[in-house]
């Protein structure tokens, strides 16, 4: 499969006739670095994108009806780059682990304050303690 995420790729592998009908994308370990167009996923509810070579977030924040988001073992490394999962407010799975971003210090932290919706991060539930 080639780095870039196409619309021809996804139409194969999913078997519709256009990109709203996708609801869930599951397209880990294939070295994919171009995502952008996650942002015609206007529908999607669930993204499978880990062990891939996405360094960035911005094409998630065209996703609003997204609820679980799986991007473990990645290359993020911007700990503001969490700002566009704000445009995802059904947003209750979080998992970034294996990515740079999970070094910060603040990292755990840092998601909860910013995406008070979610439910579970890095596969731990978040609890008020």
């Amino acid at each position: 499969m080639p780095n870039i995420l196409t619309k021809e790729i996804l139409f194969a592998k999913y078997k519709v006739q256009n990109l709203e009908e996708i609801k869930n994308l599951n397209l880990w370990g294939n070295d994919i670095e171009n995502i952008e167009i996650i942002k015609d996923l206007h529908n999607v509810e669930v993204i499978g994108l880990s062990v891939n070579k996405i360094n960035t977030l911005q094409y998630f924040s065209y996703c609003p009806e997204l609820t679980e988001l799986y991007l473990r073992k990645n290359g993020i490394e911007d700990i503001k780059e969490i700002i566009y999962l704000k445009n995802c407010p059904k947003l209750k799975i979080l998992w970034l682990e294996e990515n740079p971003i999970s070094n910060n210090p603040n990292y755990r932290q840092y998601i909860i304050n910013t995406l008070p919706q979610l439910v579970k991060l890095d596969n731990v539930s978040i609890t008020l303690s």
